[in-house]
């Protein structure tokens, strides 16, 4: 065989190698999972308005938005601590995971003008159920003729049949496209709130505070508990 076919050869055996390696990483590792994004979105419904001081008005959001980020249901509220004054955003959305894992604060926030400020960092939200919840994490800053802003943004994902908000990191890069696969439908959640003076440490963040109380609530409207007989006949089929 002539050496002139030896790159060729090369080229086609790495083609293969890395074909197989998307095909295998990224494949729905939740083959079973038999609700769709829109169905699983009519949960967004019971995310409370209200909960313990905060009270939230829905924001609109632009179809083009909701595009980009691949939002096939989503929730857009602004909530106000009618004790401190202070304000959270939440966006939470779903859609198939190859949309939902691409539009990250580090993509849409230097788009809108703004800059990040500091490293990316993961953090662990203590909630009131004590469940783990690990975030992703940033400031973001802009600056116009009239004022300085900074943003907090806190942002991490959930797979609907995983329970389990996650920054998924390898390496020091956000894994999320690699650890979620094509699953057809995947969570994504975001806490925003304007950093204060005072805000020393993320635990001082309005959003850390907020953040804590509301994803049980959150949790609870999206993994909803089957009834005790619902969930028994389950465990009878599966036996059988």
């Amino acid at each position: 065989m002539s050496r002139g076919y030896l790159p060729f050869i090369i080229a086609a055996v790495l083609i293969g190698v890395l074909t197989f390696v998307e095909g295998y990483y990224m494949k729905d590792r939740w083959g079973s999972l038999a609700e769709e994004a829109g169905e699983l979105g009519q949960r967004f419904a019971h995310v409370p308005k209200e909960i313990g001081p905060w009270v939230g008005q829905d924001l609109p959001v632009d179809d083009i938005v909701k595009k980009t980020a691949g939002a096939v249901n989503y929730v857009s509220r602004l909530y106000t601590n009618s004790e401190t004054g202070k304000q959270v955003k939440l966006w939470l959305i779903v859609g198939h995971s190859r949309d939902i894992v691409r539009h990250t604060p580090s993509v849409c926030y230097p788009s809108s003008g703004f800059r990040q400020k500091g490293s990316r960092l993961r953090y662990h939200v203590d909630t009131e159920n004590g469940k783990e919840a690990v975030f992703f994490t940033a400031q973001f800053e802009k600056d116009d003729q009239l004022s300085h802003t900074v943003e907090r943004v806190f942002w991490a994902w959930n797979h609907p049949d995983y329970d389990k908000w996650e920054a998924p990191e390898k390496s020091g890069r956000v894994n999320a496209r690699f650890h979620y696969g094509l699953s057809r439908a995947l969570y994504k959640l975001y806490f925003t709130s304007s950093v204060m003076s005072d805000e020393a440490e993320i635990d001082d963040s309005a959003a850390t505070d907020f953040a804590k109380l509301m994803l049980p609530a959150i949790d609870a409207a999206l993994f909803p508990k089957k009834p005790a007989v619902e969930a028994a006949a389950t465990e009878d089929d599966s036996a059988g």
